[in-house]
């Protein structure tokens, strides 16, 4: 059902879709790894936010941040070959 649903996508809607998952992946698990390591005291601060909201605010944002900037070098590189 879902490969059928992709598949009925326009070419260039899944490619979009694509690179802009990779990069959610990506930033996601380079914000993983700096509050592992508390980069910059990130680590520190998700611990101490009860809510959660800080957390959920900073995966969202760069989740998007890099989604963003993966889709745009994937179009931009569209016209190499």
């Amino acid at each position: 059902m879902i490969r059928r649903l992709w598949m009925s996508l326009p070419r260039l809607i899944r490619f979009m879709l694509t690179h802009v998952a990779n990069g959610m992946v990506i930033g996601c698990s380079a914000l993983l790894l700096a509050i592992w390591t508390d980069f910059a005291g990130v680590g520190g601060i998700v611990a101490r936010d009860p809510s959660g909201l800080a957390t959920f605010l900073l995966f969202f944002q760069t989740a998007m941040t890099f989604g963003a900037v993966s889709m745009g070098i994937a179009v931009m590189g569209l016209g190499e070959d």
